[in-house]
């Protein structure tokens, strides 16, 4: 089976709520009729309605991550969020880091508040909860950043709307004399492969169409859980049955034109920062 993209991502979410109900799977008959689709050849219509997440077969329709791993064999991934004294990569300071390690170790997690050198805008301490008590004590952003280095080796980094973060570490590696080689994976240019009649692609939409739980959004380990949950989920919509790593998948459908290049729209707004639509 090829490839299916969401197009109807509203029955991809009805479909996989219920699949969660009993992670043993559902016959299609079944599953199609909790969808609403009980007329006949309603069944055949799951091929058509339903993304590569789904396994389809005659007798049984289960969810791809019951039997495959994330991230494929062969590749260690680490989501990254981090969270600024303000919008401009170019000149602001990194107050937070939040990283999640997928590896053939296990799971592993980062976090930590860094002491910028810039002040607190007053929005983003509303926003993200950071007051400059709590950054006063927090470590220098060399000493963050090493110890991140380091957890980082040589994953591929997933982020969303990267952008921003991307920039922002580029710029305060350089400042240690260190380069960011790490494949880099946007889950909005996934999303647009995966998603091409959605004109909305920010972290709080993909999470509501995903089923992701949120924890406290804009805090920066939080937000790196419910991106990784997210590339997980855009993996297999896009991957389906094949056996490809996240970065040359990514790689494969962001070098692929847009469907519609009129619904081509950015995930997420990074002045005022990208702490709006994230």
């Amino acid at each position: 089976m090829s490839s299916r993209r969401l197009v109807y991502p509203q029955l991809s979410k009805l479909a996989l709520l219920a699949l969660e109900e009993g992670s043993t799977g559902a016959p299609p008959l079944e599953l199609a009729a909790r969808l609403g689709l009980d007329a006949p050849g309603g069944d055949a219509v799951l091929e058509l309605v339903l993304d590569g997440r789904f396994e389809i077969t005659p007798e049984r329709v289960g969810l791809r991550r019951w039997t495959r791993g994330f991230p494929p064999v062969g590749e260690t991934i680490v989501a990254l969020d981090l969270e600024a004294t303000n919008g401009n990569p170019k000149t602001e300071d990194i107050i937070e880091i939040g990283a999640v390690k997928l590896s053939p170790a296990g799971r592993e997690e980062f976090q930590s508040l860094v002491s910028p050198d810039r002040p607190l805008m007053p929005f983003v301490s509303k926003l993200t909860g950071i007051t400059t008590d709590m950054l006063e004590h927090a470590p220098k952003a060399p000493e963050v950043l090493e110890r991140f280095r380091e957890f980082l080796g040589d994953a591929t980094l997933v982020v969303q709307n990267a952008s921003f973060d991307v920039a922002l570490l580029t710029r305060e590696f350089a400042k240690l004399s260190h380069k960011l080689l790490n494949p880099v994976v946007d889950t909005v240019d996934l999303a647009h492969a995966a998603l091409p009649g959605k004109r909305k692609r920010g972290l709080d939409t993909l999470s509501t169409l995903y089923n992701v739980p949120q924890g406290s959004r804009h805090r920066a380990l939080d937000d790196a859980r419910i991106t990784l949950s997210i590339a997980e989920s855009l993996y297999f919509s896009l991957a389906a049955e094949r056996d490809i790593h996240l970065k040359d998948l990514n790689h494969e459908f962001k070098h692929q034109p847009p469907s519609n290049p009129t619904q081509a729209q950015p995930g997420r707004s990074k002045s005022r920062r990208r702490h709006r639509g994230r």
